[in-house]
């Protein structure tokens, strides 16, 4: 006779509620890790990601997208108005 037979087999529910818990708690203590990084920034303000707020890329000529997009439809409307 098999060694398995007899014995009540354990129900994944359990194991599946367990690892539930524990991606739960990791969850919990990355928020809990962003939450003090956030408390713990100095004026409460980070630093601006975006180029189009950013004051060294606006020194250094390097602008956002739209912004560069903007400055090159308005020279090609200046070409064409030079070339009638």
């Amino acid at each position: 006779m098999p060694p398995w037979v007899g014995k009540v087999a354990r129900p994944r529910t359990l194991s599946m509620a367990k690892t539930f818990i524990i991606i739960l708690l990791l969850m919990a203590g990355a928020m809990a890790l962003l939450a003090v990084n956030i408390l713990l920034k100095k004026d409460g303000k980070f630093r601006s990601e975006d180029v189009g707020a950013n004051k060294e890329m606006r020194k250094r000529g390097i602008y956002c997208s739209r912004t560069q997009d903007k400055l090159a439809q308005a020279k090609k409307d200046t070409i064409k108005e030079m070339m009638e």
